[in-house]
């Protein structure tokens, strides 16, 4: 922590959690300054300086509930019932995590697991699209977070293609129409 002055005004620097922080204090007073940078001292010190992100407090099972009572009612009757059949995948991974936790080497290491236990591409990526969806919900209405992780993840690609074998009755058909 230090203080250095820009043009007449001292400005304090610090670096909080990694991150390099320039405040100015607002002032042309050395001793002043020093003041006003001791007590950001004591309250960087005391937890009060800065806001305590949400994304710290707010657990997943939080988000999911929120978001399918506000955002999934509004849905048709079948994606609401949809978002809940995920949620009961989604719940025993991130359950009791905190927003800040989930990242998308977290998000991958899920996609691993449900693999595993046989789940379609597509499935997974309704998965996704549910916490996507919630995330969004979450930084433009709630400002719970600051970003969305499942932004960052690939989403599955999706082989829909089905091989349909003709009955008896249409071949017969086709071979008739035939020259």
């Amino acid at each position: 922590m230090g203080l250095f002055k820009r043009g007449k005004v001292w400005w304090m620097t610090f670096t909080y959690q990694g991150e390099q922080i320039r405040c100015s204090t607002e002032t042309t007073d050395r001793r002043l300054a020093e003041a006003i940078l001791g007590k950001v001292r004591v309250n960087i010190v005391e937890g009060r300086y800065f806001n305590v992100r949400e994304e710290k407090t707010r657990s997943f099972r939080e988000l999911m509930d929120k978001y399918l009572e506000e955002e999934s009612i509004k849905k048709a009757p079948r994606s609401a019932e949809r978002d809940r059949q995920c949620r009961k995948h989604l719940d025993p991974f991130f359950g009791d995590r905190s927003l800040l936790e989930i990242t998308p080497k977290l998000l991958n290491a899920y996609k691993t697991k449900r693999r595993g236990e046989g789940a379609a591409p597509a499935t997974l990526n309704k998965e996704l699209g549910l916490m996507k969806a919630a995330f969004n919900v979450a930084i433009r209405e709630w400002e719970w977070c600051r970003e969305n992780p499942v932004c960052r993840v690939a989403m599955e690609r999706v082989n829909n293609a089905r091989v349909r074998y003709l009955e008896e009755d249409e071949y017969l058909r086709v071979l008739e129409a035939c020259p």
